[in-house]
């Protein structure tokens, strides 16, 4: 579509909308006289014959419907006193007790409809009537239903039985103004073509009652926008959602300015107000379906909490569902099969269809992300971080991973989703692919380190080399615990405090010291003249003990054990060692050493002049 059937298109819509404007102010004009004739038109056919014979028939009408209905109640009656008698513990349970009142007073309302139309039929009803009285059924039946539905949906009376989140204190004000918009709707849509039909066939009238009729049905949508949703982030009860992120501006103005718009669009084209109607009552939903389903997974003993990643998860598919079902309404709004929307070779229908599959492309996409976020979210907070003075566990494996399986479902996601939606949208992939190929293998050769790291990184996570929270010794002076780890790199946290980012390829062999278990040993110099056997079942002794100590028996694998190790001149060297969790060594040589010393205090050795105990490296798994 080019500049000049852009222009001529929006001229043409100029030109209708000032068509639509003018035939309305002469609506305005003629509606009076139309009006006093409609009346003495009216008037006149109730006091004839005819008029009489239609008022009876409409009378049995309503008696066999009230019959009709009241025989239904005799047998539904108590199942619906037992349904207000239950209560509701949690909003899913008002949820299901809702769905069965709706269906139990809806059953009752549209047997009635079904009886009164149906009768209706076997009467002789004067010219024009009978489509008179089946529009008048129908009116009273979308009134009826849209009660129903209020009352049950918002609840003004039992808080504890509402199905959305609505403060207690408006509920009653919002269910009043609702149904005042939905009487007057009914109005705009029922009653011209009534009157149009009547004796008088009055158009102007119809048109000015139709006008009036919506005018006032926005003008109180739009004051109850700013009036019930000025305040983001509140639910029944007044307190806040935390599941609610705050938004820029209130709801009330995106609200204020849908109805703005469908009422525009009504003004100028009444041909698109459906289907603009259906439009924003869609997006509405979309703005209120964040608060609508965190409402229904509120806990008793933590009303602003969640349960997992299921919120998430229908929130998702719930934005899913309600743009599947707005499309479906919109086409039905515009007289239009699918097919023939498919079909059409408009490029505004085309464009539209195309950017309808990308939205459903991102919903999924989107779906897909929130459940997988919303899962590893869910496991890492109950994972504790990770001591470094304690030894790791199974969880240390998940800190390590779960965060680099949401990264890459992210990032795997929105590549997914920008192919697949460009694909949608018409443009042929298989070149840009093709590109992608030979761009990837350029900075494949060009950035050959940062390849080598992700690869190694690749592998050293493949064979669980480290976890979070272990201490490694790599190549060179690299060393410390790991704190983070990324596809590059990885982040190890000195013992004196500075942080180093070491990247995969630069580690080289890595040495674990906090896997599984460690031995440690040192050495205790002694003059040459103490007798060994007797030092050996010492430190045997002060082993058997410390292994039956309460504090430090359970931080020991293997007892300590000692033996003579080798002979200096003038000093016998007596190699001590232990079996212990990582980290777990250097409590317990503490302990032994204080222990030792003690013995051999009590025993008057001494240590050996100027020599000093000596640590030997502990010996990982």
């Amino acid at each position: 579509m080019n500049e000049h059937s852009i222009a001529s298109w929006s001229l043409d819509l100029l030109a209708a909308a000032k068509l639509r404007l003018e035939a309305l102010g002469l609506d305005l004009a003629y509606a009076p006289e139309e009006a006093r004739k409609a009346v003495e038109a009216t008037h006149a056919a109730l006091m004839s014959g005819m008029g009489v014979r239609g008022a009876t028939y409409l009378v049995i009408l309503l008696f066999i419907g009230v019959a009709v209905e009241w025989l239904y109640w005799t047998y539904a009656y108590s199942p619906l006193r037992a349904l207000q008698a239950t209560p509701a513990h949690s909003p899913l349970e008002a949820l299901r007790l809702g769905l069965r009142h709706l269906v139990l007073r809806g059953s009752g309302v549209l047997l009635f409809t079904a009886a009164a139309i149906g009768v209706s039929a076997a009467f002789n009803w004067p010219p024009r009537v009978h489509g008179l009285v089946i529009a008048a059924t129908l009116f009273l039946l979308v009134l009826r239903l849209s009660w129903i539905a209020v009352s049950v949906v918002i609840s003004p009376r039992r808080p504890r039985l509402r199905l959305v989140p609505v403060e207690a204190a408006k509920a009653r004000w919002l269910a009043g103004v609702l149904m005042a918009a939905i009487v007057l709707l009914a109005i705009g849509r029922f009653v011209p073509p009534i009157v149009e039909d009547g004796a008088v066939q009055a158009r102007h009238l119809a048109s000015a009652l139709r006008l009036a009729a919506y005018s006032a049905a926005a003008l109180l949508l739009f004051v109850a926008c700013f009036a019930f949703f000025g305040k983001p982030g509140r639910h029944a009860g007044g307190a806040n959602t935390a599941s609610t992120r705050a938004p820029l501006f209130p709801l009330s103005f995106p609200l204020a300015l849908l109805v703005v718009a469908v009422y525009a669009v009504w003004l100028l084209n009444a041909g698109g107000a459906a289907a603009a109607a259906t439009a924003a009552v869609t997006i509405a939903l979309l703005l209120g379906l964040r608060d609508v389903v965190h409402f229904y997974w509120r806990s008793e003993a933590d009303p602003n909490g969640e349960r997992g990643a299921l919120p998430a998860i229908a929130l998702s598919l719930a934005r899913f569902v309600v743009v599947l079902l707005g499309v479906g309404a919109a086409a039905l709004a515009l007289d239009t099969p699918l097919a023939a929307l498919v079909e059409s070779a408009s490029p505004w229908v085309r464009i539209g269809l195309r950017l309808l599959g990308v939205a459903v492309l991102a919903l999924l996409a989107h779906g897909v992300w929130i459940a997988v976020r919303s899962v590893v979210d869910q496991r890492l907070s109950r994972i504790a971080p990770a001591d470094p003075h304690q030894p790791p566990d199974a969880s240390s494996r998940l800190l390590t991973l779960l965060p680099l399986l949401r990264l890459t479902t992210a990032v795997s996601l929105l590549v997914l989703l920008v192919l697949t939606s460009l694909w949608a949208l018409g443009i042929e992939i298989t070149p840009l692919l093709a590109g992608a190929g030979v761009i990837g293998l350029a900075l494949g050769f060009g950035a050959q380190a940062l390849v080598r790291d992700v690869i190694a990184g690749v592998f050293f996570l493949a064979e669980d080399a480290f976890r979070v929270g272990e201490y490694i010794e790599g190549a060179g002076n690299t060393k410390g615990n790991v704190e983070r780890i990324t596809l590059r790199s990885v982040a190890l946290r000195h013992h004196n405090g500075p942080l180093h980012f070491v990247p995969y390829g630069a580690l080289g062999s890595v040495r674990n010291t906090s896997r599984d278990w460690v031995i440690d040993k040192f050495n205790l110099p002694l003059p040459i003249e103490v007798e060994s056997e007797t030092i050996r079942k010492m430190i045997k002794k002060i082993g058997e003990e410390m292994k039956a100590d309460p504090d430090i028996g359970p931080l020991m694998i293997e007892p300590l054990k000692g033996k003579l190790y080798r002979i200096d001149p003038g000093v016998k060297v007596f190699r001590c060692k232990f079996r212990s969790p990582p980290s777990k060594q250097f409590d317990v040589r503490a302990s032994a050493l204080k222990r030792i010393e003690a013995a051999l205090k009590k025993s008057g050795i001494q240590f050996a002049d100027g020599r000093q105990i000596a640590v030997m490296q502990p010996a990982p798994a």
